[in-house]
């Protein structure tokens, strides 16, 4: 006959993926076979002396845990068999020692951590609760990797003579740097290799810096592939939103990647999958850290729209890792939290290259067409000087400022608008030449005067070039 035993306790102080994780190994421990688990249920499953089957459900509401037991057992066996498997949960509980192994069993269970031993073994020591919060993983791989991916691109631009400190725009440009009209135009790797190159030894130095505090810990805590994967989505994402917020400067670091791996710090500690003293002791630092440097790239001077747009795929990462590392064993959620990333970037990138507009590329298409119609012009005004009489070269002048109008509709950088008000001027006195020769090819000084003051626009235009 098939009987069942339910036991109901509160546990305060414990999250309920401590709790789970200490059940599993309890379990484990005394012979049972879990089945299945999350970071709020367990089941499993035991054969008793008699050879039958018990099986055995934990679930985990707030702080109060249900213990369900079922069998063809007496009521008074299932009910004993609960009874001990929560006194020997009670007793590892609260044994001496339980904050650290308590860590790395979750990190085990929940992130595919290995135990490096026995965690029974394991001194309650201050090197031993240090170890609980940046002992994570024995690999350490990714984030040096990284530094020195990052140092090497460096060292190569000093060589080649790039300055050590002050960089010109064109030699970012060159060696990889994100720029908007480059990308939309085909060169869509300056998304991903603008974030090895830096602007600077400062530059470099501080993201480094940056880089090796955070995924010094984050990447033992996630694991190399994991922390890999979202730098790089970070890094591209950043580099993304950069091109939509500035039209035609130049960006280029690390910075945007690190900040996703801040953002994915992030939303780990707004879960319950990290210990609840350590959230709150890394929140008090890292959010604060966040809001300030992001307040710092206010400035002129920093890409802000990198940060923001790696320190949001860097949650996004977070807040799906989290999903899988509360419930390890779904393949499901675990292919989604790499393939949603990519997918939104995908679709990001399709969009942007196909509504974000380039008024740089736009501007160098008029700029040709009114290069081409001025050597018509000026074609045919050497034709009229050998006694031609006709309107052509005047029509090809009226077409030029016509077409030169259509850059006041581009978001251009002042300068450029600048030199184009200059152009627009000589197109108007080269028109009146052009309008002079073909009607009053007589009036030598309303020619002379025109051609004077074509002379000097000339000078202005070369000199600005």
């Amino acid at each position: 006959m098939l009987s069942n035993y339910t036991l109901s306790a509160d546990f305060e102080d414990i999250d309920s993926p401590e709790l789970v994780a200490s059940a599993i190994y309890v379990l484990e421990n005394h012979g049972w076979n879990v089945s299945h688990y999350e970071d709020s249920s367990i089941e499993a499953d035991k054969k008793a002396v008699s050879g039958i089957l018990v099986n055995l459900r934990l679930d985990v509401s707030k702080k109060q845990v249900k213990i369900f037991g079922q069998g063809n057992l007496a009521e008074d066996a299932i009910k004993s068999t609960v009874d001990k498997f929560a006194e020997d949960l009670l007793n590892f509980i609260s044994a001496p020692g339980f904050d650290y192994r308590v860590s790395e069993l979750k990190h085990h269970y929940f992130m595919s951590n290995p135990l490096e031993s026995d965690v029974s073994e394991k001194p309650a020591d201050q090197d031993s609760l240090l170890k609980s919060f940046f002992g994570f993983r024995k690999q350490f791989r990714a984030t040096p990797a990284i530094i020195l991916l990052n140092a090497l691109v460096f060292i190569l631009m000093i060589i080649t003579g790039v300055s050590v400190f002050v960089p010109e725009t064109t030699e970012i440009i060159l060696w990889g740097g994100n720029i908007r009209t480059l990308v939309l135009q085909g060169e869509w790797w300056r998304l991903i290799t603008c974030c090895f190159i830096h602007i600077g030894l400062i530059h470099i130095l501080l993201n480094m810096w940056a880089l090796y505090n955070i995924g010094f810990f984050l990447e033992r805590m996630i694991g190399s592939w994991r922390f890999t994967f979202a730098y790089i989505i970070a890094g591209l994402a950043g580099s993304l939103n950069s091109i939509i917020w500035h039209p035609a400067t130049a960006s280029a670091g690390a910075s945007g990647a690190i900040f996703g791996m801040f953002g994915l710090f992030l939303a780990l500690l707004t879960t319950n999958i990290l210990e609840k003293g350590f959230r709150t002791a890394m929140l008090q630092s890292v959010l604060p850290m966040i809001l300030f440097n992001l307040l710092i790239g206010t400035s002129a001077q920093i890409d802000n729209a990198g940060h923001i747009g790696g320190l949001i795929s860097g949650m996004v990462s977070g807040y799906l890792y989290a999903w899988h590392y509360k419930k390890p064993k779904s393949k499901f959620i675990n292919i989604l939290s790499f393939a949603l990333p990519s997918v939104l970037l995908l679709v990001s990138a399709v969009v942007v290259a196909n509504k974000l507009p380039d008024p740089y590329h736009q501007y160098d298409l008029i700029i040709k067409k009114v290069s081409e119609l001025e050597k018509q012009a000026l074609v045919l005004e050497r034709d009229k000087n050998t006694g031609i009489v006709s309107d052509s070269a005047t029509i090809r002048w009226d077409k030029a400022i016509a077409e030169l109008q259509k850059t006041k509709s581009l978001d251009l950088r002042e300068e450029i608008v600048d030199h184009n008000e200059r152009l627009a001027f000589y197109l108007e006195k080269r028109r009146t030449v052009a309008y002079l020769l073909s009607h009053e090819p007589d009036n030598k000084l309303k020619l002379q005067q025109a051609e004077n003051s074509l002379d000097s626009i000339l000078k202005v235009l070369n000199t600005q070039k």
